[in-house]
């Protein structure tokens, strides 16, 4: 990787950081670690970057902050952009430019990588991988956007590790490699504010067997197929809830209950069987598992109800998944920021389905609630927040059954991000 980073410097090139948030001052650290001379710039938004004590102390550094950040984008050689940085004008000029942490640790990784993403699904999946790695023994790595950027990872890696990457469509979007073995589980409409679109977003998820050779190997949803361009190398296909490897007619007790989470025990499988692990012996560690938070979290029985969080919800896909794999949801919270997106298919299933109160929150939520009113004799509120959720909770549910929080809707109305979101709902919960 240092190797990498040399012959990308070798010729003295003026080269920018685009972005300074968790992975941006990740990239800052390891060329200092390794280049602490070399003259760098950052560009941020934030114009509190300026006071960052590291920084004030680095004479070989020049800052672009504040709202004219990206102006002089065209003057440099090399942008190592962050993922979520939009950049405001893109031309072949600047994109030529363009690479990443991911698209540099592919360069020099992807022969020992495997690759996930998908809308939703990934970290779970990523999680699994990387179980059954290590309870078969095998040297594994996890990072990206699991919450670990890849460069804080190369100290850990041997020529032996089998490299598990999460990877989400911002990370994808510049790449120009791709994993040995790549992971796509599922499309929905998701951060279509960044991408200006479904297809452009489509697009940065295919990058992640775009680059892949016949060596390679792509597993792929059943759903998307229809969907990709013709693929000449080895393709796996994963249907939900269909068991090639026994898993669920062996009495091991799955972790994960649904056919959305089936389909991505089915991926993760498949994914370890072609690197080389024993099947049998990683279907037997599946028990062991053990399920991320905020992805249909059993919280606990508080009240005489059943709190789950799925906080993870963002998309209308994953929360009626999320009430298909539960039984006898009688509660359920939704909403919250407004992205545009469609809510007619989940207005559809809820007014069909059993569930019998639904909270709504936020501009999201009023959107729903314009789309089931009238339509069914379902207990409906609006909430102010999810603590009025709560009083709401606390006087019209029964005991007994199910309250679901998966709201179909970003967080960042009221909450930093959807562990903020998932957090408060736990406790308020505990304390019923």
């Amino acid at each position: 990787m240092i190797k990498l980073l040399g012959d990308l410097f070798d010729n003295n090139p003026k080269v920018l950081i685009l972005g300074f948030g968790r992975e941006g001052r990740s990239t800052y650290r390891t060329i200092r670690e390794y280049f602490p001379e070399m003259q760098l710039s950052i560009a941020d938004l934030n114009v509190e970057i300026g006071n960052d004590l590291n920084i004030l102390t680095d004479n070989s550094v020049n800052l672009y902050l504040g709202t004219e950040y990206q102006d002089s984008l065209s003057n440099f050689d090399l942008i190592i952009k962050s993922p979520g940085v939009k950049i405001n004008n893109v031309s072949v000029d600047i994109v030529s430019k363009l690479t990443s942490q991911t698209d540099l640790f592919l360069q020099r990784y992807s022969h020992q990588t495997i690759g996930i993403t998908g809308t939703k699904g990934k970290s779970t999946t990523s999680s699994l991988i990387k179980h059954f790695l290590d309870a078969t023994d095998w040297n594994a790595v996890l990072l990206g956007n699991i919450g670990i950027p890849a460069f804080e990872m190369i100290g850990d890696i041997q020529e032996d590790s089998v490299i598990v990457y999460e990877l989400s469509a911002h990370q994808l979007e510049y790449v120009r490699s791709s994993p040995h073995i790549s992971v796509l589980l599922n499309i929905f409409p998701e951060h279509l504010d960044y991408f200006d679109g479904l297809d452009k977003y489509r697009k940065a998820k295919h990058n992640i067997y775009k680059y892949q050779t016949e060596e390679d190997t792509f597993i792929v949803h059943s759903s998307l197929l229809g969907l990709l361009p013709n693929i000449e190398h080895n393709v796996i296909v994963v249907i939900d809830a269909v068991d090639h490897f026994g898993f669920a007619s062996k009495n091991i007790g799955l972790p994960l209950i649904g056919a959305h989470n089936l389909a991505n025990i089915e991926a993760a499988l498949h994914a370890v069987l072609e690197i080389g692990v024993n099947i049998d012996e990683a279907v037997n560690v599946l028990s062991g598992f053990k399920s991320l938070p905020h992805r249909l979290e059993f919280i606990g029985e508080f009240g005489g109800m059943t709190f789950v969080n799925d906080s993870i919800s963002t998309v209308p896909e994953s929360t009626i998944a999320a009430v298909k794999s539960l039984e006898n949801v009688e509660t359920i919270i939704l909403g919250g920021f407004d992205r545009g997106l469609d809510y007619s298919s989940l207005a559809d299933f809820l007014v069909k389905s059993g569930i019998l109160r639904i909270i709504f929150l936020g501009k999201a939520g009023d959107r729903m609630y314009e789309l089931i009113i009238g339509r069914s004799k379902k207990l409906l509120f609006k909430a102010e927040s999810i603590e009025d959720a709560f009083r709401i909770i606390a006087e019209s549910s029964r005991k007994g059954g199910i309250c679901l929080l998966s709201p179909a809707a970003a967080s960042y109305d009221q909450f930093h991000n959807f562990e903020h979101r998932g957090d408060t709902f736990r406790n308020l919960a505990i304390n019923m």
